[in-house]
């Protein structure tokens, strides 16, 4: 038997674990990563992993079939105490989201309530693939924001237990670390080096994942380390979103970040003003205020796109809550937004509109949305898009009016 090569104590199969392991960053099911990017421009993206309700989020309560489709779970009235908050006179705002609502008064967000990536079924696999490489029968193990940014000419940085898969694929992407993670011994990373430092392709990946990772450790002080600011002591949204607001703010920092937020499956005792998905509309709201209050003048520049696999059925199951459903709400923030606004055609809570009489049909395909940020945010040719980005959505417009 051959044993592995050693250098100081370190084993090649050690070194490889560890550094595959370069974060773990979770924490309450909240996890972060950033990417460098050439520009002065600034994308967030967030996903909320389960599924989340938006149908609770926004509800279309002008919709005359709302209250006799969502029974128990339709939320009060406006002007009821308690009740939803009002956007365009027909779509309303869970009252725990209030949050947002400076957003939307100032125009700097829009909604698209019938939103999904194209995948037909009910797997979380299988919708997550399609929501991360933008095709939605899955793809060949890259993202599309990692596409993104090899037509950008940026690399990335995760800070989650496993690189986010939008992340994955050639353009170079490394990770932060975590207390718990041995790579924090004194030391370990100059063997590393020592066992990779002539490797010409691994080497190199070595070198500039350091460097990345001290770049991101110098915006990130001591301070914010201690206090739980930082991602990697991310107890919420709230720390979290403020973490990525001064990564993002910060001039030699990086200008795309990816939130992970998890918990919005909510198949049973959902609740509806109060209770847990409200408690997460909550930590989303003040998430994105925190994103937004830390990049401060760099607002303006910025455009954070939310979305989920899968919206829920549009009527509740026997459990107090709803099960897996096609479309579901996605939001565009950002003061590179143009907001105030309920964005696709509405298609209707009418029996004969449910895809199999259960759930809201999808009238926007988010690779329009994705389109539309890339090209008219981040500046990247819709040719690149096209071919590069989302090969295979050629009958998918980008999706107009969006970016101010």
């Amino acid at each position: 038997m051959t044993h592995p090569a050693k250098t100081g104590g370190v084993s090649r199969r050690t070194a490889l674990t560890q550094l595959s392991a370069f974060t773990v960053l979770v924490s309450q099911g909240v996890t972060l990563s950033a990417a460098a990017a050439p520009g002065n421009k600034r994308l967030a993206v967030v996903l909320l992993r389960g599924g989340m309700d938006g149908l609770a989020l926004t509800p279309p309560y002008g919709d005359k079939n709302y209250e006799t489709v969502r029974g128990d779970l339709a939320l009060k009235p406006a002007n009821r105490t308690g009740g939803m908050l009002d956007l365009d006179g027909f779509f309303g705002l869970h009252p725990a989201a209030e949050g947002l609502m400076p957003f939307w008064t100032a125009g700097e967000m829009a909604v698209i309530p019938a939103a999904w990536t194209g995948y037909k079924g009910r797997s979380h696999f299988a919708a997550q693939d399609a929501l991360e490489t933008g095709r939605p029968n899955g793809g060949d193990g890259t993202g599309w924001l990692n596409r993104a940014l090899s037509a950008m000419g940026g690399g990335g940085v995760a800070a989650s237990p496993q690189l986010p898969l939008i992340l994955r694929g050639p353009a170079q992407a490394t990770t932060l670390g975590d207390d718990r993670i041995p790579y924090q011994t004194p030391g370990f990373f100059r063997k590393v080096q020592l066992l990779y430092g002539d490797d010409t392709l691994f080497g190199q990946m070595l070198v500039q994942g350091i460097r990345a990772r001290e770049q991101i450790g110098a915006i990130l002080s001591e301070e914010d380390m201690k206090s739980g600011r930082s991602a990697r002591r991310a107890q919420n949204l709230v720390q979290a979103g403020a973490a990525t607001g001064k990564l993002l703010a910060s001039e030699d920092g990086p200008r795309v970040a990816v939130l992970e937020a998890s918990g919005w499956d909510t198949h049973q005792n959902q609740g509806v003003e109060d209770g847990v998905l409200a408690r997460r509309f909550a930590g989303l709201a003040d998430g994105l205020a925190a994103l937004a209050e830390e990049l401060g003048p760099h607002w303006k520049q910025t455009a954070v796109l939310v979305m989920t696999e899968f919206g829920r059925t549009a009527k509740p199951n026997g459990t107090g809550g709803t099960d897996h459903g096609a479309a579901g709400t996605a939001l565009l923030l950002g003061g590179g937004v143009k907001g105030g606004a309920i964005v696709g055609k509405w298609p209707g809570l009418a029996p004969e509109a449910l895809v199999d009489g259960r759930d809201l049909a999808p009238s926007v395909d988010l690779r329009g949305v994705i389109k539309s940020v890339l090209t008219g945010h981040m500046g990247i040719s819709a040719s690149a898009v096209g071919s590069r980005v989302l090969p295979g959505s050629g009958s998918v417009p980008a999706l107009p009016g969006l970016i101010a």
